[in-house]
């Protein structure tokens, strides 16, 4: 996320995935797009780290992806992390319990300066 023009970056799955090291530096997370391909409802989670964290973390941000459905969250005034940010999908809402890899994520950051 080391980028001196303060432009928006973009990081993003190639594949479907159950998590994403979008940053392992601290960024302004700026949105997120995606598709879950689960037949259940599951949950996006961002976490302030900078890897994957450990089942029963509790994310900075989550919300709800419908089966078979794209999702999205944009932030526009932003939300600071200070360690890095990883998105993942989760079977539960307030805790990480790491899914399946059934998810396209497309995510936007800013570099802190």
């Amino acid at each position: 996320c080391k980028n001196m023009s303060n432009e928006i970056i973009t990081r993003k799955t190639t594949t479907n995935a159950a998590s994403l090291v979008v940053s392992s530096n601290p960024c302004i997370f700026r949105g997120m797009s995606g598709y879950s391909a689960n037949a259940a409802e599951q949950y996006i989670q961002i976490h302030d780290a900078a890897s994957l964290p450990a089942n029963g973390s509790v994310p900075a941000i989550t919300f709800d992806a419908d089966p078979t459905s794209d999702f999205g969250l944009e932030l526009f005034t932003g939300a600071k992390f200070a360690t890095g940010i990883v998105v993942c999908n989760s079977s539960t809402q307030e805790t990480l319990t790491l899914g399946s890899a059934d998810c396209w994520f497309n995510v936007q950051v800013e570099p802190i300066k």
